[in-house]
């Protein structure tokens, strides 16, 4: 049987007169939500006059049902139709459907005119048409069979799953869905922005969602771009969704050099492609902004294929229906629903700080939802959206609980469970807080849902992260106004990267976001402390380790190659603002160049630190020794698509080289991209950047050449068809309003 379970009353009660209207032939007569007199469908055959009863009561036992239909009972005597239907979500047994027509017979021909869960879903498979109307319907089932179809691609995306089937219950199909969706249609990319809690997630939680239905595998995206090239499958239908890919709060926080043309490469391939794959972004409004100023590719290719949505306001049926579904779907006490009911609902949806966000969190469990005075405690939150996690953080957290919260604020936006309980625990430690393993779990599962998320990546691991930016931005004002906490984060950090995640955060550095002040005000009063614990925790291990294959040892966890050449660019940075000493600089310095001189490292973390170094106070003392090892370096390892890409940047932005006079170095490559073409087939995104580096050589018919083998690669079409059924909200009568909210009070 269907889930009818994402549906509001009102959302079935359109299915059911959708349904029966095409069942009899006839329109089928819709009222306007509230107190209906025993109405809510009439339709009238042959000279019969039928109405119809909608009672959708999935979370409900068969007993309140039944008390529910005697209720009805006094009102059809009253109204006297020549023909009465009752119908209901619940799943009903013979006998009980039996009971219910007793109630009914003088109106009823049989106990047929009763209509539980399972003849609902019948109609609704004799007349398809009609689910592809009722969006949320044939998308979650679409989802349930891809799920039970594709067990392995379930198992890889449990957490996204998780999300989706926890946001479709709420979410309203607002006028943002249809462009949306005309731009994947168009271009296969979407770029949405907002400002935040408007919805930008739940919108692409939404369309990955409409896809999963007819067949596309969803891959989420969670550290940069290469995941998604990594699994492009030129045979699946596949969706990429990049959430917040500029970062959470800052995109400095985000691409790491290169991986913006890796991104537009992505863009502009999937863009001039078949419609077997999209891709799927979302941003702050002020983030993206700031980043085209950085990345001039991104502002380009949108110039060209049009793919950005901003998301800017809702309109007040839009609003109207997010607040109705969030308060029908939640567990708000029904004193507080009347609250909202007798009139509350207009200073909520007429308020300037309204957002789906805020709505959210005012009918979720971290929100007091049962005490008398709940129109003014959300009225609060409204009117002052920046407390939203003070009262649930002060209140109803313990100490080790608002430690952990904290504490998170430092790790990567997702990190496993085992690097945040060492942190939590040494947090804990040093302010004398009494924590165990055990208090530990109870903790994540105190604070999931509200404050953190939890999920599973692609090797089934389980990682924490916050719940959104808004968390992440309140947890960092806690600790730089809390000296005592700050100080026992810097003295107890169990990774170098913790700091840096502090200093990164502090220091901000793009156009838009300038960075925390406050934080960065509390770290300069503890410098000294600061840069002692940057040169104590300076070879720990890093927070992002990675699974790797070892002979003779087998998969082990090891830091990632790139983990020194960060470092050295974080003291640097660090040493700019701070002066942390000139023998410090010394010693990390020369440690990078004896890596280097080994042609170890992560090319693309040694580019960024080698353009810090560059222009950092003791350039004059390390850049000649320094470009020497790094174009030795990059010079004598080419035996990637991504070395050639780092060796002809350094070229171009350090030696000043123009590559079309430099034969020797173009015959080479010409070389590596003949074996490459003939061999088993180079990774898609190789060919796009073997391209461009052809085009920067001169080699022109090599450029055709790949231009033919990218061509060989494109992707077969598929044959989707876009549905009619998200309808678009539009305006709303005060009297509808008024009808609609009502019904929380019955």
């Amino acid at each position: 049987m269907r889930d009818f379970s994402v549906l509001s009353d009102v959302e079935f009660e359109e299915l059911a007169g959708d349904l029966l209207g095409a069942e009899v032939g006839v329109p089928v007569e819709r009222f306007a939500a509230g107190a209906d007199g025993g109405i809510d469908l009439r339709w009238n055959a042959s000279g019969i006059t039928t109405i119809a009863q909608c009672k959708h009561y999935l979370r409900s036992s068969f007993s309140q049902l039944y008390a529910a239909a005697e209720k009805e009972v006094e009102k059809v005597k009253r109204l006297n139709p020549d023909a009465y239907h009752f119908i209901t979500t619940l799943d009903i047994s013979v006998s009980q459907k039996e009971r219910i027509y007793a109630l009914f017979s003088e109106w009823m021909s049989g106990p047929e005119y009763v209509l539980g869960g399972r003849d609902i879903d019948a109609l609704i498979t004799r007349h398809p048409d009609i689910e592809r109307r009722h969006a949320k319907l044939w998308v979650s089932t679409g989802m349930q069979l891809f799920w039970n179809l594709h067990s392995d691609i379930a198992n890889r995306a449990e957490a996204l799953r998780q999300r989706i089937e926890k946001s479709m219950p709420r979410y309203v199909v607002s006028s943002s869905y249809g462009p949306a969706r005309r731009l994947l249609d168009e271009h296969n990319v979407c770029l949405i922005s907002g400002p935040p809690g408007i919805g930008k997630t739940t919108l692409a939680q939404m369309l990955i969602a409409e896809h999963i239905s007819v067949g596309y595998e969803p891959i989420e995206v969670s550290a940069d771009i290469n995941e998604a090239w990594v699994a492009l499958s030129r045979d699946t239908s596949q969706i990429f969704l990049y959430d917040d890919f500029l970062g959470q709060i800052t995109f400095s926080e985000r691409l790491a050099k290169n991986e913006d043309k890796r991104l537009s490469d992505l863009i502009e391939k999937l863009s001039s492609g078949h419609s077997s794959k999209k891709l799927i972004l979302t941003t702050r409004e002020y983030i993206l902004r700031d980043a085209r100023l950085s990345y001039e590719r991104l502002g380009e290719l949108d110039s060209r294929y049009q793919f950005v949505l901003e998301l800017k306001a809702y309109s007040k049926a839009d609003k109207a229906q997010i607040l109705y579904n969030h308060l029908w779907h939640s567990d708000v006490a029904a004193s507080c629903l009347r609250e909202i009911a007798k009139g509350g609902y207009k200073e909520i949806l007429n308020h300037r700080s309204y957002n789906p966000r805020l709505v959210e969190y005012c009918t979720g469990k971290a929100f007091d939802t049962q005490s008398p005075g709940y129109l003014s405690r959300f009225k609060e939150s409204l009117d002052h959206p920046e407390r939203i996690w003070r009262v649930a953080f002060e209140e109803h957290l313990t100490d080790e609980q608002r430690l952990l919260v904290l504490v998170l604020s430092t790790l990567p936006r997702r990190v496993a469970i085992d690097v945040l309980l060492e942190a939590h625990q040494s947090l804990c430690c040093n302010l004398g807080v009494l924590s165990t393993e055990s208090s530990f779990r109870r903790a994540l599962e105190v604070l999931e849902g509200t404050f953190i998320a939890i999920s599973r990546n692609r090797d089934s691991d389980t990682t924490i992260q916050h719940a959104n930016p808004s968390v992440t931005e309140f947890a960092l004002f806690r600790v730089a106004s809390d000296r005592k906490v700050l100080e026992a984060i810097v003295a107890s950090a169990v990774s170098f990267d913790q700091l840096a995640e502090l200093f990164l955060y502090a220091r901000g550095g793009s156009f838009i976001y300038g960075g925390n002040p406050e934080l960065m005000t509390a770290l300069k009063k503890m410098k000294e402390k600061f840069t002692a614990a940057m040169s104590a925790s300076f070879d720990s291990p890093s927070l992002q380790q990675e699974k790797a294959w070892v002979p003779g040892v087998g998969i082990t966890i090891v830091d990632p190659t790139g983990k020194l050449d960060e470092r050295v660019g974080i003291y640097l940075q660090v040493d700019k603002e701070w002066h942390v000493g000139d023998e410090a600089i010394r010693v990390v310095v020369e440690r990078l160049l004896g890596q280097w001189r080994n042609h170890k490292g992560d090319k693309a973390e040694a580019s960024s630190t080698f353009t810090i170094l560059s222009s950092h106070r003791s350039a004059d003392h390390y850049m000649g020794e320094a470009h020497e090892v790094f174009h030795d370096w990059l010079g004598s390892t080419l035996d990637t698509a991504e070395d050639w890409r780092h060796y002809i940047d350094h070229l171009s932005e350090y030696d000043g080289i123009n590559l079309q006079n430099e034969w020797d170095i173009a015959d080479r490559f010409e070389r590596f991209m003949e074996d490459e073409i003939v061999s088993s087939g180079p990774h898609p995104s190789d060919l796009d950047d073997m391209k461009s580096i052809a085009d920067e050589f001169g080699l022109y018919e090599l450029s055709e050449r790949i231009d033919e083998v990218i061509a060989a690669e494109a992707e077969p079409d598929d044959d989707y068809e876009r549905p009619d059924g998200f309808r678009e909200g539009g305006y709303v009568t005060e009297s509808y309003l008024e009808g609609l909210f009502g019904r929380l009070a019955e």
